[in-house]
């Protein structure tokens, strides 16, 4: 049986997206490095720019960009569900960091999927090790629950340690816990880092320091 849809394809991306947001605040120079086919490399690079933010993507020959299908369920209050082929997002390696990214930078985010992939956790540690000599905060967005129970809770958090900022939604922050309240999740998680904001959808979000939940 054939469903009607509309189909759209755009850019984006967690990294970009966040990349995108930041420049639109106009808080400064904006840079994303990402890993891209060259399928699509160049209409990733032009429509980032049109965006604000500076480019710094490394074609990949092999694999073809990540594509995620969202599926949107407009009946239930806009729930989405995500199809992913990682693509050559996963393939981020340690080659692909340098230290210059970091020259001016006032802050690094760092989206959660290179921890998936043995070459993209090398390429996290390259950059958490950057940041933390130059004294540059970092911020991380664990990025997938699904990816995040196949990784395992314990991995995760060793890999992140050190990390200033966690933004996990609230499914990957009970993942990552244990803990069924998304409050008690927050609270949790800031034992051990010092920001914790827990994204609850239409119910907006946690923010939770020191053990506590400072505000919702």
């Amino acid at each position: 049986t054939d469903t009607v849809a509309s189909v759209r394809r755009v850019p984006g991306g967690a990294g970009a997206n966040v990349a995108c947001w930041a420049a639109r605040s106009g808080g400064g120079e904006v840079r994303m490095l990402g890993r891209v086919g060259a399928d699509s490399a160049a209409w990733h690079e032009r429509e980032l720019a049109v965006h604000g933010v500076r480019p710094l993507l490394v074609v990949d020959g092999t694999a073809p960009t990540g594509t995620v299908i969202c599926l949107v369920d407009e009946e239930a209050a806009g729930e989405r569900t995500f199809l992913t082929d990682s693509g050559a997002s996963l393939r981020l390696e340690p080659g692909d960091w340098s230290e210059a990214l970091l020259d001016g930078v006032a802050r690094l985010h760092l989206s959660g999927y290179p921890l998936f992939s043995d070459s993209g956790r090398a390429f996290v540690a390259a950059a958490l090790k950057s940041a933390r000599a130059r004294g540059v905060p970092v911020s991380l967005d664990p990025a997938s629950a699904g990816f995040l129970a196949g990784l395992g809770a314990d991995r995760f958090l060793a890999l992140v340690e050190g990390v200033d900022v966690l933004l996990p939604s609230r499914d990957e922050a009970c993942l990552l816990t244990g803990l069924s309240d998304p409050a008690e999740a927050a609270a949790a998680l800031s034992r051990d880092i010092a920001l914790v904001v827990v994204t609850c959808g239409a119910r907006g979000a946690l923010l939770a320091r020191s053990g506590e939940v400072r505000a919702r």
